[in-house]
């Protein structure tokens, strides 16, 4: 459906279109079409995840908690405002418990469903958000101290495996002079594969795919031959094609186990608070990898500050323990170029030889020339 309007005519402003409701961004954009009224419940809304939602053109966005609260300075409301969708901010809870595929509308901060308001929000506009962004930048130095805080913590019960690599299982494989990918289900992994295929087709890399991120890479290939993290959110496909799965289960549950059991799938456990795929980068790390490229892994300092989990201090420090190992796939996208066979050289040379002769011989002048050169060739290597 696309975006409408009231009866009331276009003047009137109002938004009209079939709800979709989800507490995170990424189970949200997955059911989101063009024209949809998305409801979502994230403070401080990330500028990733408002990139997401405005790929999927909805007519507006309600968030049911603040979207900059001025803990820091979100980037998520200046992508919506950027992208003329607008967003319905402090909806409250009561939101979220419209239900999904009801049409509602939307008359400056009140959200209507079957003529009755179920919720109200304000409208998230140019002043408000520059007021909102006066008080973030003490709130983005309190955010900081805590990320720092956090890292220090993943410094203290992980240090062996960050600096050593002690308690990483063995896959079985020699990573050492090999290029590894590790494929993770973040922001735009999909599109990142997708940039950087022409490498992967090149150098044939070892792909080591973070739960669903081996979807991904057996969707787009090439698929990967190693799966880290909880087994059962990977598809069987997935997890049929690689060689080794690691499971990793930080919670606790042993279904991930049960699962490659089932299956048959070679596997090994591995014990550690760090997330699942700094499990990976250190993996690929300790496995003497040349190079480790990133897909779906947060790059920037931001992206770990705006990170609404808790475990993003030890993606940061990975990235740090490979050092200059580590390249993210959207900067070698940019600077990577295909190489080209000796076999397809020769064929290219071949081809505009042809091309050119094929010109000259439909040409007269052109079929005159090339008759008086044969002749003079043949004359020669008959005299």
């Amino acid at each position: 459906m696309s975006r409408t309007v009231s009866k009331a005519g276009a003047s009137d402003g109002t938004i009209v279109g079939p709800v979709r409701v989800d507490h995170t961004v990424t189970a949200l954009v997955r059911q989101l079409r063009k024209g949809d009224i998305a409801v979502v419940d994230v403070m401080d809304l990330d500028q990733r995840s408002a990139e997401a939602l405005v790929s999927a053109r909805p007519a507006a966005v309600v968030n049911a908690r603040e979207s900059l609260s001025g803990r820091y300075p979100a980037g998520g409301p200046r992508v919506l405002l950027d992208a003329g969708i607008p967003l319905i901010d402090a909806a409250g809870p009561a939101v979220m418990d419209i239900k999904d595929g009801a049409t509602a509308s939307i008359a400056g901060g009140q959200i209507t469903v079957d003529g009755g308001v179920v919720a109200t929000g304000n409208v998230l506009d140019a002043d408000r958000l520059v007021e909102a962004m006066r008080g973030a930048a003490d709130g983005m130095r309190v955010q900081l101290q805590m990320f720092t805080a956090n890292a220090m913590e993943q410094v203290l019960h992980e240090g062996d495996v960050l600096l050593e690599g002690q308690g990483l299982p063995d896959i079985g494989m020699d990573l050492t002079g090999r290029q590894v990918v590790v494929v993770a289900p973040g922001y735009r992994h999909r599109e990142q594969l997708k940039e950087i295929r022409r490498y992967l087709g090149d150098v044939r890399p070892v792909v080591i795919a973070v739960e669903q991120g081996a979807d991904a890479a057996l969707d787009l290939g090439p698929a990967a031959s190693v799966v880290v993290g909880d087994l059962e959110a990977v598809g069987e496909g997935a997890l049929r094609a690689a060689q080794h799965a690691v499971v990793h289960a930080p919670r606790g549950g042993d279904g991930g186990v049960a699962r490659a059991e089932a299956l048959g799938i070679d596997h090994s456990s591995v014990e550690s608070t760090l997330a699942a795929v700094d499990v990976a980068i250190l993996m690929a790390h300790a496995g003497g990898a040349e190079v480790i490229v990133t897909v779906g892994v947060d790059a920037r300092l931001m992206d770990f500050l705006e990170s609404p989990q808790g475990d993003t201090a030890g993606t940061f420090l990975a990235r740090l323990a490979a050092g200059g190992r580590l390249v993210d796939a959207t900067t070698l996208a940019l600077v990577y170029r295909h190489r080209f066979s000796a076999w397809s050289l020769i064929a290219l040379v071949v081809a505009a030889f042809v091309a050119l002769g094929a010109a000259i011989w439909v040409t007269p002048g052109g079929r005159a020339w090339a008759e008086d050169v044969w002749s003079a060739l043949t004359s020669w290597i008959g005299g």
